[in-house]
C-alpha cells in the first residue's frame, strides 16, 4: 500500500470521529493537559516518560482530528495543536497503541471523563485496517475465528479434558461429579475462558461442585464447540471480528435452548456479552439472559446452601479485580463473597474494586510475549507493589489474561506467590457429604 493510500485511510478513519458517538468528539475537543490521567496510569507509573502519558497517546489522533475537523486547526496548524499524519509514523503507532492496557483507570479519575482506552482502541482499529495488528495478537484472533477458541483446541481435546476433570473430582471426593456436555434444553449454558478448562481447570471444577451440591447436575451444560468466551476483537479494535466471534456463541446458546448463558471468570468476555451484545441488541431479542458465574455462585452462598472448611485454604489470599469486571461491569462484591466464605485469611489490595490498578497485561497484552520485558518491568510494576504490600501467598483473580500476567510477573520477580481463580478456592474448601476435597495439584 502506497504512503498516499495509507495517509488517506488514516485521515478518513479519524475524520469519521466527527460523525460518530458524542463521547469521541468530546475526547477530541476537550483535554486540559492536567496530568491526572498520567498520575493514575499503570504504564506511566512504571516508567514516567512522555510516550507513556495517556493524553500524549490520544494526541496522536487528536492532532490529526484538529487539522481536518476544526476551523482553528485548519487556520493555525501547530499553534492550535493540529498536525498532519505522516505515513512514516505508522510503525511507531504500532508500538505506542500496544503500550496501553485499556484498563480505563484514566476515565475513572479524569475531570472531564475522557476515556483514553477508547482512543487506544481507535488507534488499534486503524492499525488493523492497515494490516498492522502485531503478529502475536493477530494469530490469537485468527485461531479463535477458525476454531472457536483461542487455544485452537478441537472437540476431542475438550472432551478429553472434561473426562480428566471428572476423574479428578471423583478421586477428590469419592463420588462421581459430572460436567455435562452438549445437553440440549439445559437451563444454564456455561461459557468459560478456555484456560479454565485446559490450563487452570479448578475454576470449572468449582462450579461443577456447586451444581452437584444443589442437585442441579442435569440443569447445566458446556459445549464441545463453544468453550471459550475470550474475544480478542475487542483488543484489536476490529468490530467485525468481535461480532463474528460473539455470534457463534449466541447461536450455540439458541441451539442448546438454554435459559441463561452463564459466563465464566473472564471479564472481557462477560463485558462483550452483557454490556455490548445483550444491552445494544446486536442480534435482536434473545431467548436467554446473560449472567456471570460469580454472581450466581455468590447468591447461592448468601442463601446458605454450602458449608466450607476454610482450613483447606490457610494461606493469605488477596483478590485482583480484573479491570473489565471491576470498572466496566461493576462486578466487585461477588468474588469477595466467594473468597471470604472459602478462605481463612482474605486480604484486600488498596485501592481496589473500581479503582483497582491493572495487572499490566490488560488489553490483550498478556498474550504478547514479544513485549514481556515491558509487561514485567513497566506495566506490571504497580500491581507487583500492591501484591507485596498485602503479604499474600495466593492471588485469586477472575480472568485468564490476568492469571497469565500475574503468574509471569511473580515468576519474573522471584515471588513465591501462587495465582489462580476464584472458584478454585471454593473447589478446595467446599464440603461435599461433609468433607472437603482431598486435593492434588492440577497444573
Amino acid at each position: 500500500m502506497s504512503d498516499t493510500n495509507v495517509k488517506e485511510k488514516v485521515v478518513n478513519a479519524i475524520k469519521a470521529i466527527k460523525n460518530g458517538p458524542r463521547a469521541g468528539r468530546l475526547y477530541m475537543e476537550t483535554c486540559a493537559k492536567c496530568g491526572t490521567c498520567a498520575s493514575v496510569c499503570p504504564i506511566y507509573h512504571g516508567k514516567s516518560e512522555k510516550r507513556y502519558n495517556p493524553a500524549e497517546r490520544t494526541d496522536l489522533i487528536r492532532r490529526i482530528y484538529r487539522k481536518y475537523c476544526t476551523i482553528t486547526g485548519r487556520l493555525f496548524g501547530k499553534w492550535a495543536g493540529a498536525e498532519d499524519f505522516n505515513p512514516e509514523d505508522i510503525e511507531e503507532w504500532r508500538s505506542i497503541f500496544y503500550e496501553c492496557t485499556g484498563c480505563r483507570r484514566c476515565a475513572t479519575y479524569c475531570p472531564f471523563g475522557i476515556d483514553h482506552s477508547v482512543m487506544t482502541r481507535k488507534g488499534r482499529a486503524i492499525l488493523d485496517m492497515l494490516g498492522k495488528t502485531p503478529d502475536t495478537m493477530q494469530k490469537v484472533v485468527d485461531i479463535s475465528l477458525e476454531t472457536g477458541n483461542t487455544d485452537g483446541a478441537n472437540d476431542v481435546a475438550f472432551k478429553a479434558a472434561i473426562e480428566f476433570l471428572e476423574e479428578e473430582m471423583e478421586e477428590e471426593h469419592g463420588i462421581p461429579i459430572k460436567i455435562p456436555v452438549d445437553v440440549e434444553g439445559a437451563d444454564y449454558f456455561y461459557v468459560p475462558p478456555s484456560g479454565d478448562v485446559l490450563v487452570n481447570p479448578e475454576a470449572t471444577m468449582g462450579l461443577a461442585k456447586v451444581f452437584h451440591i444443589l442437585g442441579m447436575a442435569d440443569k447445566w451444560t458446556m459445549s464441545s464447540k463453544c468453550f471459550d468466551g475470550a474475544n480478542y476483537g475487542l483488543f484489536t479494535g476490529n468490530d467485525g471480528d468481535m461480532k463474528k466471534d460473539n455470534e457463534l456463541y449466541v447461536q450455540e446458546a439458541k441451539d442448546l435452548k438454554c435459559k441463561t448463558m452463564l459466563m465464566g471468570e473472564c471479564g472481557h468476555a462477560y463485558r462483550i456479552m452483557k454490556m455490548m451484545m445483550e444491552k445494544t441488541g446486536w442480534w435482536g431479542e434473545l431467548p436467554f439472559k446473560v449472567e456471570n458465574c460469580m454472581e450466581w455462585t455468590a447468591d447461592r452462598i448468601k442463601e446458605g446452601h454450602f458449608e466450607f472448611d476454610k482450613s483447606k485454604n490457610p494461606q493469605p489470599v488477596t483478590y485482583h479485580d480484573p479491570c473489565n469486571f471491576g470498572r466496566s461491569c461493576g462486578i466487585t462484591e461477588d468474588p469477595r463473597v466467594i473468597l471470604q466464605a472459602a478462605c481463612a485469611d482474605f486480604r484486600e489490595m488498596y485501592p481496589n474494586r473500581g479503582e483497582n490498578w491493572c495487572c499490566g497485561g490488560g488489553g490483550g497484552l498478556s498474550a504478547m510475549d514479544d513485549i514481556i520485558e515491558f509487561r514485567m518491568e513497566v506495566s506490571g510494576v504497580k500491581k507487583l507493589e500492591q501484591v507485596r504490600d498485602t503479604g499474600a501467598k495466593y492471588i485469586a483473580t477472575a480472568c485468564s489474561n490476568c492469571k497469565r500476567q500475574l503468574t509471569q510477573l511473580m515468576e519474573h520477580h522471584d515471588e513465591e506467590i501462587d495465582v489462580g481463580g476464584v472458584h478454585d478456592m471454593l473447589s478446595r474448601s467446599i464440603l461435599i457429604n461433609g468433607k472437603a476435597a482431598d486435593r492434588k495439584e492440577y497444573v
